[in-house]
């Protein structure tokens, strides 16, 4: 019995995710309120709180999912290849444009650049000019 429950609750758990994810996605993190949690997981408000007791909470598993949207197309091996693989991905995947334009309330910013300048190789100083201008590029182009 109590593994049904618990199965259950995953499930759950996993609905709401999914729902705060296709909220942020397409509206931002701001969007992603309980009441519309609840409504697009299909889910009472108070059901969201039993499994996440703050949105923050629900912003900490959002965030590898963020993660792994962002680093997935990317192009590690230089300066170069990293930036082409980034213009690349922000013209051409829009889930991977929609997590870099969204993920500021998920991925704390300095976090996140910080995560980008220990993927790249290359010289610390083209890294970090890299890094800054793939930033740019994005804003710019939102």
């Amino acid at each position: 019995m109590v593994k049904v429950t618990a199965a259950k609750a995953e499930l759950t758990r996993q609905r709401i995710i999914d729902a705060a994810f296709k909220i942020t996605l397409s509206e931002g993190f701001e969007a992603a309120t309980f009441t519309r949690i609840s409504q697009v997981a299909k889910l009472s408000r108070s059901g969201i709180n039993t499994h996440y007791a703050r949105k923050s909470d629900i912003a900490k598993v959002l965030a590898p999912l963020y993660v792994s949207i962002i680093q997935k197309p990317l192009d590690n091996s230089s300066t170069e290849a990293f930036y082409k693989s980034w213009v690349d991905a922000f013209e051409n995947n829009p889930t991977f444009k929609a997590a870099v334009v969204t993920a500021g309330p998920i991925i704390p910013k300095l976090t996140g650049v910080k995560g980008l300048f220990d993927l790249i190789q290359g010289d610390p100083d083209q890294i970090q000019m890299c890094v800054y201008a793939c930033v740019g590029y994005s804003v710019i182009n939102a």
